[in-house]
């Protein structure tokens, strides 16, 4: 009885396995995407696109100019004078301040001279040869060097404000005209890839339409979309699987990060059997490749979490 018994119990352990493997699982659908997220770029309302610079999967440095507007010559005069003008600025404040502590410089000697012709006078106030109007000259000399002093002191921390302020001004300027002339250009603003144009040149724009979608592949994720009654059972550092028609195999990852806010489903399955409206919390896979992945962006891939 019991050898028939233990073959029966091997059997059955083996089909459980399957279902117990599964029930360690928690399975949703997910999108990949930079770990940086993506980057969508727009134009000044009102410009003509006259040149896209780059093309879809070129990889861009921050500051590169992705793409040329109208407005773009009249942006980069007025960085040219801004930056001209903060040059003037720079050599015309070094110029005052330098004065103003020459004036300094002087002034101060001047009243040394004088407070050395006062002591020397005070010091001999007893003799015969100094007059009272020596010693009245004298000291209305020392108190005239003193105010003079001071004066000149003022007049240098007013010029210091003075050039403080200017030199403010004019940086000012100078990073508003190249605030302007990078939305003229469509600067990028990080180092990425081009993922999409949707710019076409001649096209006015209106600056609601993107121009084109930047993202950094450098690191990828996924983003899974849970059903909300089984979001408790994923923690962060739980390892994940992912599969998908388009990959080559299953490639691994771990959970980095699981939203507090539970929405309506996003991605829909393909199974025709399947509930296409649910509520869902976003949870975040760190994955451990970034090959093939940093070419399908935006794919949909089936996630499974071992909890």
């Amino acid at each position: 009885m019991k050898s028939l018994l233990l073959p029966r119990l091997a059997l059955l352990g083996s089909l459980l396995l399957p279902v117990l493997a599964s029930a360690a699982t928690v399975s949703a659908l997910g999108r990949v995407l930079p770990r940086s997220g993506i980057v969508d770029l727009y134009g000044v309302a009102g410009d003509t696109l006259q040149a896209i610079n780059v093309s879809e999967g070129d990889w861009v440095q921050a500051g590169q100019s992705l793409a040329t507007l109208s407005s773009t010559a009249g942006a980069r005069s007025r960085l040219q004078l801004a930056e001209t003008d903060l040059a003037t600025t720079r050599l015309s404040t070094a110029r005052d301040l330098e004065i103003a502590q020459a004036q300094v410089a002087t002034s101060e000697l001047e009243l040394k001279y004088a407070a050395n012709r006062y002591d020397r006078i005070m010091a001999a106030g007893n003799s015969e040869f100094i007059s009272p109007d020596q010693i009245e000259t004298r000291t209305l000399g020392k108190q005239q060097a003193e105010l003079k002093v001071a004066q000149v002191k003022q007049d240098l921390v007013r010029a210091q404000t003075d050039a403080r302020h200017s030199l403010q001004a004019a940086e000012n300027a100078v990073e508003a005209a190249r605030s302007a002339l990078a939305a003229a250009e469509v600067q990028a603003p990080i180092a990425a890839r081009v993922l999409k144009i949707r710019g076409r040149v001649g096209a006015q724009l209106n600056g609601r339409s993107e121009l084109m979608k930047l993202g950094d592949t450098r690191g990828m994720d996924v983003v899974a979309e849970v059903y909300e009654s089984e979001v408790l059972k994923v923690k962060t550092g739980q390892k994940a699987v992912i599969s998908s028609a388009a990959l080559p195999a299953k490639l691994t990852g771990v959970v980095t990060g699981v939203s507090p806010i539970a929405f309506r489903n996003t991605i829909e399955s393909m199974d025709p059997n399947a509930s296409t409206q649910a509520r869902v919390v976003e949870v975040t896979i760190r994955m451990d490749a970034v090959e093939p992945l940093d070419r399908l962006v935006f794919l949909q891939v089936d996630v499974a979490i071992e909890i």
